[in-house]
């Protein structure tokens, strides 16, 4: 399969060197806009995986070039960039092309369908998202090495709108093996774990970060036996929000057991204290990170939508974001995701137009 990868950081590199281990036809993009350039053997075509050199398609800084005949096309990219990114390639999408944002769902999927709608109003194409990214992925920048930590498991996907899923997934499943369908575009945001993995034990340990941020590590550091009772809160509020939508609502401590992050049978504290994919990831090292500014300006901000819109309530929820509004600029709360945003009506039944 032609696979165009929208993206050349750490999970886009180690997405091209994995499909094309596979046997896909992988094209690696890299916008000229980006604040920094790849390993000089990435913009070569070339990266050690698993012991060896692999050698992809071809890497391209030219959109046009980029999604030229693929017949998917994944982006790999923060959520806060995903669209200005998109922007560059989409005057070059050709109809049937399908659209997969692989990484931290936050319903993006409707921005990009919306502006597509605008834009290009005679284009078919399809859109959709993964609750999270397929891998738990490193990339060493000086050895110029990827590799997969760990395959992810369960991983909720739906596209926008959810009659398309069927068809998508009968494309995407060729690549991975991971996908369980959803029933619409909100459930894989909704069970997106870094909303209320990250912002929290950040917000509350921020004299640690902004004295010592280098040496902090959230999963090992930030999470304790004290500030773990916000994060079940919030995971409360949050299965609160999918029960009012007619939607599983799976605890935190058992969806990371099932997508293979934590291991079973210990406290949500140790799980995350001990667990061999996250303990040893360091940082934030500043407030003005995506585990807070991404996961709350389009993580809890959108849950918050969501659940005023269904009426439950979340003050724990709430009071996270007015923390982070007091601590950072207010530039990065100018266009948050939410409801209104995504051009859904509060008012109507959500999932019914989703």
């Amino acid at each position: 399969m032609k696979v165009s990868i929208i993206g050349a950081g750490n999970g886009g590199i180690v997405a091209a060197a994995d499909l094309t281990e596979k046997g896909h036809e992988v094209t690696l993009y890299h916008s000229k806009n980006a604040l920094k350039d790849p390993h000089p053997n990435i913009m070569e075509g070339h990266v050690g995986f698993k012991g060896r050199l692999v050698r992809f398609q071809q890497y391209t800084q030219d959109p046009k070039l980029a999604v030229a005949d693929a017949d998917v096309i994944m982006t790999c990219l923060p959520t806060n960039a995903l669209l200005d990114i998109f922007k560059e390639i989409s005057p070059h999408l050709k109809d049937g092309q399908m659209i997969y944002i692989n990484g931290a769902s936050s319903m993006f999927s409707i921005l990009i369908h919306n502006y597509l709608k605008e834009t290009r109003p005679e284009l078919q194409v399809y859109v959709g998202e993964s609750m999270s990214l397929t891998y738990a992925a490193r990339y060493d920048y000086m050895e110029n090495e990827a590799a997969v930590i760990l395959y992810s498991h369960h991983n909720l996907f739906s596209a926008y709108p959810a009659a398309d899923t069927k068809v998508m997934l009968e494309k995407l499943d060729q690549l991975y093996d991971c996908f369980v369908p959803a029933k619409n575009i909100m459930e894989p945001a909704l069970n997106n774990g870094n909303p209320e993995s990250h912002p929290a034990p950040a917000i509350l340990n921020t004299g640690f970060i902004d004295n010592r941020g280098d040496e902090f590590y959230l999963y090992k550091d930030g999470v304790t036996e004290h500030t773990i009772k916000v994060i079940e809160e919030i995971d409360m509020e949050r299965q609160g929000i999918c029960r009012a939508l007619g939607l599983d609502a799976v605890s935190k401590a058992e969806r990371s057991v099932r997508s293979k992050y934590f291991r079973e049978s210990e406290s949500l504290q140790e799980q995350y204290n001990t667990s061999p994919i996250l303990k040893d990831l360091p940082g934030p090292s500043s407030l003005e990170n995506r585990y807070i500014v991404e996961d709350v300006t389009n993580g809890l901000m959108l849950w918050k939508s969501i659940a005023e819109a269904v009426k439950v309530k979340t003050p724990t929820i709430d009071s996270i974001i007015h923390l982070t509004r007091l601590m950072l600029d207010e530039k990065y709360f100018h266009h948050p995701l939410t409801l209104e945003r995504l051009g859904l009506d509060a008012g109507r039944d959500l999932n019914a137009q989703v």
